[in-house]
Formats: structure tokens, sequence, C-alpha cells
């Protein structure tokens, strides 16, 4: 798993130049399977096309043999969306990081 995620965090990285990486949901915690996707929250100060540098960022993953999601925000909307119900935002805060500028 370590490997897998080393290449996920190099190519963020070199996709988006992100602030920070986060590795929430079950991969984050003990118990997880083989069969369990990798949930990647980026966080990325500044103003950019938030769907179109998440198209961005799965292109540049699509030759990681595993199942990939991503969440791209900024600080500012994770702060104003945290205790949001129905989005993952809290949790995903509460994961392991992975990467930080």
């Amino acid at each position: 798993m370590e490997e897998t995620l080393d290449t996920i965090v190099k190519i963020i990285v070199e996709a988006a130049d992100p602030d920070k990486i986060i590795l929430f949901g079950s991969r984050s915690r003990a118990g997880w399977s083989d069969d369990s996707d990798y949930d990647i929250l980026v966080i990325k100060e500044g103003a950019y096309h938030r769907r179109k540098l998440t198209q961005e960022i799965y292109r540049a993953l699509f030759e990681v043999p595993v199942a990939i999601d991503i969440v791209l925000e900024t600080p500012e909307r994770l702060a104003r969306y945290k205790n949001t119900p129905g989005l993952v935002y809290s949790e995903a805060l509460k994961g392991r990081v992975l990467y930080e500028r």
C-alpha cells in the first residue's frame, strides 16, 4: 500500500501542486481490504476551476491500477463546510496526511 500511496502522491503533486494531500476513509484506518479504494482529499489554495483540475488529476492517475476517489477543495471551503451534514469534509480532515507543503 505504501508504494501505491507514494506513486499517487507524486502524481498529484506534479499534476496539481497542492498544499496538502490527505488519505481518508477505510484505507486510513485499520481493517481495510485489498478491494478498498483510496479516498484522497487534495487541498489547494488559490483561484482555479475545481472540476477541470480534478479531471486533470484523474487523467494523470489513469495508469495507477487501483480505485481512487479524489476530493479537491480550498482551505476556505473546507473551513466553511467541514461540519455540514452529508459532506465528507469533517471525516476527511481526520485522515492521514500524506503530503504537506
